[in-house]
């Protein structure tokens, strides 16, 4: 179990910290925090309230930026479809790696909120290297389904502990309120970083697919090690001995704030969608005629529009409701999934460019409403409820979508999964049209904190 620092072992490691140069923001740091990396900081102690959440998350930056090496992002169906499976086949794999969430989520958001949150994240990373090593052995349909499973571990073990890591400790540096920024450029990095490897991943997959798979082993246990010397920042685990409790009291804050679990429902479709746009991308992006190595290139592409849009989210959505950003970036989501579904290449990508723009866009201000309506004690619980609900939807979406694309056409199967998204979307709408969301009715970047457990 992850013991929380006492008072005076945090002050010895600021003290620490600070003789030795690093009390202050890097440059990356001040960009991730929200200031001019060209600035010097004001070393008065005001100043110094805010910046001394950056130390503590250096480490956290390394994993994070670790953790987000996609080397089979833009390749892992084309690979299956190389070693002889069918996409039904693919679609029951990818079935199969939503099974972890399913079964595991709500207890691996517990197990981070009672024992710690770094220990998740180590333990998300060991099960992806796992993964990635069983899947250079696919030969069968069996050592697949194994190694989906344990990959959908992986990121289980990952939702949640490591948004509320994040959110935490700028809690405990006074910064709660700049969650949106600094996730936001976080995020903004993290995709740069996908696009890179998902690019790198498909060019090393053009010479031999055994290159990103095991290259993924090593980078996943770096990550490992990386997280386990994170220190947690302060807060109040002692009423939380076991998981049961846990889950239960998080559950219980879910049901009490209805427009909290109607955006939860509403965000697992969206992202449900989200998904089969970049999946199903693989697939119809080649059926158009394009290489390996130029569907990597395309996706990574993309990724750097989601990038853009996350580094710009707090400043973007200053004007304007959350309420009144989540339809209109919903409605260019959607149009992503129907560009593809059109089979007109210029089109489909155009309007996948725009869709990834609007993803990036839109995740910073969702997760921040979404920690704005948890506790601190069962803030990652909450958060894995939202990957819950994300996996008992995908299991069903993916072979479903597959099947209806064989069946009749990726235009029918995307016009479906719009048509649900606006359903769902219309829901939320009116539920949370009943109740004031948290913060009043300010803009969408920034929500204030209803309390700390």
């Amino acid at each position: 179990m992850a013991q929380k620092p006492s008072e005076s072992q945090s002050r010895t490691e600021e003290g620490a910290a600070a003789a030795d140069g690093h009390l202050f923001p890097s440059p990356v740091e001040g960009a991730l925090l929200g200031g001019s990396p060209a600035m010097m900081p004001d070393p008065s102690p005001q100043a110094t309230g805010m910046a001394t959440p950056a130390p503590r998350l250096r480490r956290f930056y390394v994993y994070q930026l670790l953790s987000v090496v996609h080397l089979t992002e833009a390749i892992w169906i084309i690979y299956l479809a190389k070693r002889g499976f069918s996409l039904s086949e693919i679609g029951l794999a990818e079935a199969i790696f939503h099974l972890a969430p399913i079964s595991l989520e709500l207890l691996t958001g517990s197990l981070a909120d009672t024992f710690g949150r770094k220990w998740s994240l180590v333990l998300g990373s060991l099960c992806t290297a796992l993964s990635a090593f069983l899947m250079l052995q696919a030969t069968e349909l069996w050592v697949v389904a194994i190694a989906m499973y344990v990959g959908g571990a992986g990121y289980t073990f990952r939702s949640g502990a490591q948004e509320a890591f994040l959110y935490d400790t700028l809690a405990e540096g006074g910064s709660s309120d700049r969650f949106t920024g600094v996730f936001g450029r976080l995020l903004s990095l993290n995709y740069v970083l996908i696009a890179l490897t998902a690019w790198l991943g498909a060019t090393l997959a053009g010479v031999s697919f055994t290159w990103p798979y095991a290259l993924m082993v090593g980078v996943s246990l770096a990550a490992a090690t990386v997280a386990s010397g994170l220190r947690e920042p302060e807060r109040d685990r002692v009423a939380h001995r076991h998981l049961g409790r846990t889950i239960v009291e998080a559950l219980a804050v879910i049901r009490a704030n209805p427009p909290l679990a109607a955006l939860l429902i509403y965000n697992a479709a969206l992202w449900t969608c989200l998904t089969l746009i970049g999946l199903y991308g693989q697939a119809v992006l080649s059926e158009l005629g394009l290489s390996t190595p130029t569907v990597g290139l395309v996706i990574g592409s993309t990724l750097l529009f989601t990038a853009v849009g996350a580094w710009l989210s707090s400043w973007i959505t200053r004007r304007g409701d959350f309420r009144a950003w989540t339809v209109g970036l919903s409605l260019v989501l959607v149009a992503g999934g129907l560009g593809l579904g059109s089979e007109i290449l210029a089109l489909g990508i155009g309007l996948y460019f725009a869709a990834e723009l609007a993803a990036g866009i839109y995740e910073p201000i969702l997760m921040n409403r979404i920690n704005a309506g948890a506790t601190a004690a069962q803030r990652a619980t909450i958060i894995s409820v939202n990957g819950l609900l994300f996996s008992l939807t995908m299991i069903w979406a993916f072979p479903l979508g597959s099947w209806v694309a064989q069946r009749w056409s990726w235009l029918a199967m995307y016009s479906g999964a719009a048509a649900v998204v606006l359903l769902v979307l219309a829901v939320w709408l009116i539920v949370s049209a009943r109740e004031r969301p948290p913060g009043g009715g300010g803009s969408a970047a920034h929500v204030v904190d209803p309390g700390r457990a």
